[in-house]
């Protein structure tokens, strides 16, 4: 079945590349005076002219249906991190990572205000933390933890190669703020998509 479609898609291509290929040929000959004798106003207006413009018009649309459905499936393998296994590639979304980023930071480091960033980077997933520690925590040790913990447990749950893990302090709370605090992030989470962070 794969064989005929692929099959399919070939001759549709020869078909209309050619199709277009003389059309083209066309107007650029008529732009050069190629065919002045021609009348291409009379010709239009003609039953012939007129479904030679609605064949355009077709063609035209199904051009742009079919790259707009290329822009979305390369949108969709943007907000997918891809685990290459032995039977085929895994595809792993962001949204996925992220909650298990969230649920990792906040069962094994008991942080409940942070903003995580996930992206790619030729060495494997970038991930971008920025919490709101406590007044007693140490901050250096607390990031090292966090940078350990993220990227053995991230690759023992999902196989993804985490590059970087960036710890980021946004504030401290007091200690009055660490006995009302909730469990809850204090904002939204949030994905941001980037391409290569390596030069930055």
């Amino acid at each position: 079945m794969k064989i005929l479609k692929d099959r399919f898609l070939q001759i549709s291509y020869v078909v209309l590349t050619l199709i277009w290929l003389a059309i083209a040929a066309g107007f650029i000959g008529y732009a050069f005076g190629f065919y002045a004798h021609f009348d291409i106003q009379s010709f239009l207006a003609d039953r012939a002219g007129n479904l030679l413009l609605y064949g355009i018009g077709a063609l035209a649309a199904l051009t742009g249906l079919y790259f707009f459905r290329k822009l979305v499936i390369s949108y969709r393998l943007l907000l997918t991190f891809v685990h290459e296994s032995e039977l085929g590639d895994i595809h792993i979304s962001h949204n996925a990572v992220k909650e298990l980023t969230s649920e990792i930071l906040k069962k094994n480091f008991n942080l409940s205000s942070f903003r995580t960033t996930l992206s790619q980077s030729t060495d494997g997933v970038h991930i971008e933390v920025r919490a709101k520690v406590g007044s007693n925590s140490d901050i250096g040790e607390l990031g090292e933890e966090v940078q350990e913990i993220l990227r053995h447990k991230i690759q023992e749950k999902t196989g993804l190669t985490v590059g970087r893990v960036d710890f980021y302090t946004r504030g401290v709370k007091s200690s009055e703020e660490e006995d009302t605090s909730s469990p809850e992030d204090e904002e939204p989470e949030e994905i941001k998509l980037e391409g290569d962070n390596d030069g930055n």
